[in-house]
């Protein structure tokens, strides 16, 4: 059974770059790899699959928020639908660790993919705004980012999905940003955003 990114994780997760490789060596290559990681980030990577019905091999490690002050509270307040409006240079702080893992093939849970998606915001409208406002989340399975105009509004705020689903699944969010709505769409670590 897999983990699930609880409220005060966020989950990184490294697609396994050996699979498909050749098949009598792939379990020492993949775990080799997974060594290689854990000395290239200085992070514990543990085995895992985010393709269902078609194994996609990774490994996934959960980064430390506690350097960022209230980083839980934020979050849970964020997925509840709640205006924000204190701390929002947080979002910053842990999308540079986020970014560290960028030079690797990457997928993201919910939390990961919501601070993508904020920081596009951010950069949308030039700086950080006074405040922000979820208004709608929902994973979609096998997304297109360039469908993402012809998506409908939502106010439903998913779930995370789980793990093994992760290596097919679009992030839609939906944003209000100081009076501006936004959605964003997070593919592992591209992020495309359209002003509503």
């Amino acid at each position: 059974m897999q983990p699930n990114e609880e409220i005060g994780q966020i989950f990184i997760i490294v697609i396994d770059e050996t699979y498909g490789g050749d098949e009598d060596t792939w379990e020492e290559d993949s775990e080799r790899y997974r060594v290689s990681l854990e000395h290239e980030f200085d992070v514990h990577f543990e085995e895992a699959n985010v393709g269902p019905g078609a194994d996609i091999p990774a490994f996934l490690t959960a980064i430390a928020t506690t350097s960022v002050p209230l980083w839980s509270v934020l979050i849970g307040a964020f997925f509840l639908g709640k205006p924000i409006n204190e701390n929002l240079d947080a979002w910053a702080d842990i999308g540079r660790k986020i970014k560290g893992f960028f030079k690797r093939p990457v997928v993201l849970a919910r939390h990961g993919a919501s601070v993508l998606a904020v920081e596009a915001v951010f950069d949308e409208m030039g700086g950080i705004p006074k405040s922000i406002h979820l208004l709608s989340y929902r994973p979609e399975y096998m997304g297109d980012l360039d469908s993402l105009a012809a998506i409908e509004c939502s106010d439903k705020i998913s779930e995370n999905v789980p793990t093994l689903n992760l290596g097919f699944i679009l992030h839609i969010f939906e944003i209000e940003a100081d009076g501006q709505q936004f959605r964003v769409g997070v593919n592992g670590k591209i992020t495309k955003v359209l002003r509503l």
